[in-house]
């Protein structure tokens, strides 16, 4: 038997920075990761200069791969493309996702927090005075009792399914191939593809990691194996991936339904993909989830020192989080189904239409309302999608 305050189950960008966050408040806590190692779960790697930020972790040679300055988004067609390209400012960057977590795992200990690895949960049960959790180890099966519950296992999570309503929660198949041999036009610009031809439903992206080495990847929402789509990809863009060998290949399922309507309950709560915190039209997640780590391990720590670990307790966690991840959430929701109803052809049109920050604006959740005014001058877009983005 374990007794702590607040265990926290999963040890991806949320589970890890809770774990942190929940031990600065003097809460004794239990961080456990059903895997040997971090990081596993295949990942573009890209992130923002303020997600490191918000990690509290430096950009040191150690976690970061490549310095990005910027993007380009292709048409269906492939004539046209969006581009928003710093002269020399570093806008983001590709991290080494194991070092990187690796580094939040260090940081919780630091803290306090215990962090153990090899430890599945297989059951999770509400008790009077608390949360009991059955856990699986390489040495035999363990019983934790805790006050309080994180579950930030992602999709699969047992906390989600067993007491939360995933109403809603839908998952995208997502494949990535990490490349060498890669004759990339930049190594420091990230390479986005759109179209039914493409990613029926999503995109396709090549992300480089320098010495020829790029994350070529794939998520669809429709219309067949993600695995075909990334196999044609590769071969359509062969002036780029012609002479590229496959070194790794990654598969998982990506949340883009958007946040569930309720994240924590009495004794519970979720973060990160458990609880749908991801950008739903990118599909990116590191971010949002640290943000939601943070947050969460502030509240869940205090609340469990304070002995209240209702759900009304608990609930300044989500108020909180609201801005401006929650709304930032939901209005990228907004934007993905606009873009989803979309022909190739209006694609095309679309392409023509914008520039790179409005893209940034319609990926990211953020200032629709001018996107959807600029659009508003164009006869066919305004239809289609500036009304439907108000």
């Amino acid at each position: 038997m374990i007794k702590c305050d607040v265990l926290v189950i999963g040890g991806g960008p949320a589970g890890l920075m809770a774990a942190k966050h929940a031990a600065m408040q003097g809460a004794n806590v239990l961080l456990l990761e059903a895997k040997g190692s971090f990081g596993l779960k295949p990942c573009g790697e890209g992130v923002s200069s303020a997600c490191l930020e918000a990690a509290e972790v430096k950009p040191s040679s150690d976690v970061v791969v490549e310095k990005i300055r910027g993007f380009e988004v292709y048409a269906p067609d492939e004539t046209r493309r969006v581009r928003l390209v710093s002269e020399g400012e570093v806008q983001g960057y590709i991290i080494d996702k194991r070092r990187f977590l690796q580094r939040l795992a260090e940081a919780a200990q630091d803290r306090g927090a215990e962090v153990k690895v090899e430890a599945n949960v297989v059951d999770v049960r509400l008790a009077q005075d608390g949360v009991s959790v059955d856990v699986r180890t390489p040495t035999g099966k363990v019983e934790v009792n805790a006050k309080l519950a994180i579950g930030c296992e992602g999709y699969t999570s047992i906390v989600a399914r067993k007491y939360f309503d995933r109403e809603g929660y839908e998952l995208i198949p997502c494949v990535q191939y990490r490349m060498r041999n890669v004759e990339l036009p930049h190594n420091d610009v990230l390479m986005f593809y759109v179209g039914s031809k493409v990613a029926p439903g999503g995109y396709a992206w090549i992300f480089p990691r320098g010495d020829k080495i790029a994350n070529v990847g794939l998520g669809v929402r429709r219309g067949g194996p993600a695995t075909s789509y990334l196999e044609a990809f590769v071969k359509r863009r062969g002036d780029v991936l012609g002479k590229a060998e496959v070194i790794e290949l990654g598969a998982a399922a990506v949340p883009v339904g958007g946040m569930l309507k309720h994240i924590v309950a009495d004794g519970l709560m979720l973060c990160g993909d458990s609880a749908g915190q991801v950008i739903p039209l990118t599909g990116g997640g590191i971010h949002s989830s640290l943000a939601a780590g943070r947050i969460g391990g502030e509240v869940a720590g205090r609340k469990a020192l304070e002995n209240d670990v209702s759900a009304k307790a608990l609930g300044e966690y989500p108020a909180r989080y609201e801005e401006p991840w929650g709304s930032r959430i939901r209005r990228s929701l907004k934007a993905l189904k606009v873009i989803d109803s979309l022909s190739d052809d209006d694609l095309n049109l679309l392409a023509g239409a914008v520039n790179g920050e409005d893209v940034v604006n319609i990926a990211n959740g953020w200032d629709l309302v001018k996107v959807a005014a600029k659009l508003m001058k164009h006869p066919t877009l305004a239809l289609k999608v500036a009304r439907k983005l108000f």
